[in-house]
């Protein structure tokens, strides 16, 4: 029952995500449908848990009302001197070694959120406010550890998935981002939803957990298109014949480019790894000798031309000259 449910809620939601860009309904219709996927698949499996009464399905736990989760423990306020007895100076010096890798995750995972979010392919044209929003983050993050609060951090999946939802495109046989509805007014939003989800209860408790991660999965595989290392994968099963016309399909061989895919795969699958065992802690440390492995070692192994295709900040990667063309045949010749 669970699996049904949650392949249920991912395939209405990436249909009715599709069908957007159908030719059923008139567009107004579509779009609005189309916006509203999400909210549409959790309400009609969400119905179907609920008038199927012989199966038991694992529920949404949701606390009653606004209070802390250990009141015989702690009241709201966390004594930063120590809660039941004096805090050793000696350990104030020391919680120096944790806070130091909690600031590299939150910094790295907010950067990397804030890259895949403003790709210049968005064509973003309001100023960024991506700097104060790190400050706010690192300075809620102080606040939020007196009340034994969460550390903020960027939610990139929800993040991406944020700014697929405010992204206009272009109509054709291969649509292309034409622009993003840069605002404020979303996000302020979800944040005022989410503070009044507490006066929710009575509704988020029918809701069941494999509904959410049908929705998980929906916003996880939607936010992988336009990854090039996520196409470079599916082109490991693709003959070369049928491989798309990209930069770093024509301007690196084949088997250099599944070589550099190969590399990206262990470093990935060594991060999981790390991440999923007691030695979690050190992540930050591991995700920080990635750069001296991308720029002092992938550099020895590929060319500047091929990392600027494999690896390049756009979308689209820009050179000097086009291929097939020589700069030197647009040049106008003095008469």
């Amino acid at each position: 029952v669970h699996t049904v449910l949650m392949l249920g809620t991912f395939f209405i939601a990436f249909f009715l995500r599709k069908f957007k860009n159908s030719m059923f309904l008139p567009g107004k219709i579509r779009r609005i449908i189309g916006d509203f996927g999400v909210p549409i698949s959790i309400l009609i499996m969400v119905l179907i848990d609920f008038f199927i009464t012989d199966t038991y399905t694992q529920k949404l736990s949701v606390p009653s009302g606004l209070s802390v989760s250990l009141e015989d423990q702690r009241g709201w306020f966390i004594n930063p001197m120590g809660l039941k007895e004096e805090f050793p100076i000696w350990m104030m010096f020391a919680s120096v070694v944790p806070a130091l890798l909690v600031f590299i995750l939150i910094f790295l995972e907010s950067q990397i959120t804030t890259l895949i979010v403003s790709k210049p392919e968005r064509k973003m044209v309001k100023g960024s406010g991506f700097h104060l929003d790190l400050l706010l983050v690192v300075g809620m993050g102080g606040v939020s550890a007196l009340f034994g609060l969460p550390w903020l951090s960027a939610a990139t999946v929800r993040s991406v998935t944020h700014a697929n939802a405010l992204t206009v495109m272009s109509k054709g046989a291969k649509p292309e981002i034409e622009k993003v509805l840069e605002q404020r007014i979303s996000g302020m939003l979800v944040a005022i939803l989410v503070g009044l989800s507490i006066l929710m209860e009575p509704i988020l408790k029918l809701i069941p957990l494999a509904v959410l991660f049908g929705i998980f999965l929906y916003m996880g595989i939607t936010s992988l298109n336009g990854i090039q290392l996520f196409d470079r994968m599916l082109l490991l099963l693709v003959p070369p014949k049928y491989h798309p016309d990209e930069a770093y399909i024509h301007r690196v061989k084949t088997w250099r480019m599944h070589m550099f895919t190969l590399i990206q795969i262990v470093c990935l699958v060594l991060l999981w790894v790390i991440k999923s065992s007691p030695a979690s802690l050190a992540l930050p440390f591991i995700l920080i000798l990635t750069i001296p492995l991308r720029r002092f070692l992938l550099t020895r192994l590929f060319s500047e031309l091929e990392i600027k295709c494999l690896d390049a900040d756009d979308a689209k990667v820009q050179f000097d000259e086009t291929l097939g063309e020589d700069v030197y045949d647009e040049t106008q010749m003095p008469v």
